[in-house]
């Protein structure tokens, strides 16, 4: 059991919670007077991104700014990805601890900082921590442990984005959100891959016992419409793309996992000026515009490969058995063995 750090040091928070937002003005508003209103008992302070949003929900930003409800406000000329919008808080507010909390999501428990790192104690300190959806998804791991402060669980693939923290110390060895994934997802599913990677635990704490999901309204079902954004299918994309090129989660995870890349990926923007309202400019790093065409040129040969094992798989003789007995269950098979 290590002792989590509960106090600030002189030049900050002990936490910076960075919300990254894209329009939802009523979600959002909901999100951050949820969190303004929990205990400041363990210090933290409340960082929002704002990524290209709509006047509305601007205009709703610099009144809660006003109101003392958000420290920190940055404002992104148009919508550069939930993970460039979460490094540019997680960057320019330093602080021992790092979470970053989804702007439809409430904090519901008063004193939830102070009883997260009373939790997290209980595991190794060179990890990550989120949030499991249910008690099942916490216990699907076997080794959760039972402690004075609740259950810590374990993570053997990547933590939800939704309420996750990582220590400071975890990202000098990791870095931020990898910026490859565009727009929406696979910046907690390559975080989870690094994790992996490096042998560093991640744990769960029970998310119901702290946040509630925001009910997502009928204006962002059409926010992501109108602008032609299909997030299922972006996320299914990061594993296997509709002309069967490999997504780039699953490339990714091969090269974490082969121990072919670095676990501290290059970012894609940097911080050039903030100006006083908060304006963020930022420009495309030079060096990740040539790693990213040099790795296409390497990624078109593999890609083919991909393409042929997927065209000529076969199933294995154990799975072959198997379906062929459904599909005489059901008289679907064949009369004759063509040897599947």
């Amino acid at each position: 059991m290590h002792e989590p750090s509960t106090g600030a040091s002189p030049q900050g928070p002990l936490c910076n919670v960075t919300i990254p937002v894209f329009n939802r003005p009523a979600a959002t508003e909901s999100a951050i007077r949820a969190l303004a209103a929990t205990s400041r008992e363990v210090p933290f302070h409340i960082t929002v991104v704002d990524n290209g949003s709509e006047p509305e929900l601007v205009k709703k930003l610099l009144a809660l700014r006003a109101e003392g409800l958000i420290d920190h406000l940055f404002l992104l000329p148009r919508n550069m990805g939930v993970a460039c919008a979460a490094n540019v808080g997680w960057q320019l507010v330093p602080a021992p601890l790092y979470m970053k909390l989804d702007n439809d999501t409430a904090i519901v428990r008063k004193h939830w900082l102070r009883d997260l790192l009373a939790l997290w104690s209980h595991g190794q300190p060179l990890s990550n921590l989120g949030g499991a959806f249910n008690r099942e998804m916490l216990r699907k791991t076997p080794g959760s442990l039972q402690t004075p402060h609740g259950e810590l669980g374990l993570c053997v693939g990547n933590l939800p984005g939704q309420a996750v923290l990582v220590p400071q110390a975890v990202s000098e060895k990791l870095g931020f959100w990898n910026e490859e994934y565009g727009l929406y997802g696979g910046e907690d599913g390559d975080y989870g891959l690094r994790m992996q990677a490096a042998g560093l635990p991640q744990y769960y704490y029970l998310g119901p016992e702290y946040f509630e999901n925001i009910r997502e309204d009928d204006d962002a079902r059409e926010t992501y419409a109108a602008r032609g954004i299909d997030k299922r299918r972006l996320h299914r994309e990061l594993v296997v793309r509709d002309n069967l090129c490999m997504g780039k989660l699953f490339m990714n995870k091969i090269l974490y996992l082969s121990g072919l890349r670095s676990l501290a990926p290059l970012q894609r923007y940097a911080v050039d000026d903030v100006d006083g309202q908060g304006r963020v400019r930022l420009t495309e790093r030079k060096e990740y515009k040539e790693f990213q065409r040099d790795l296409a040129q390497v990624a078109a040969g593999l890609n083919a490969r991909f393409r042929d094992y997927v065209m000529s798989y076969k199933l294995d003789a154990p799975t072959a058995d198997a379906m062929r007995q459904v599909l005489e269950k059901h008289a679907q098979a064949t009369k004759l063995d063509k040897g599947l």
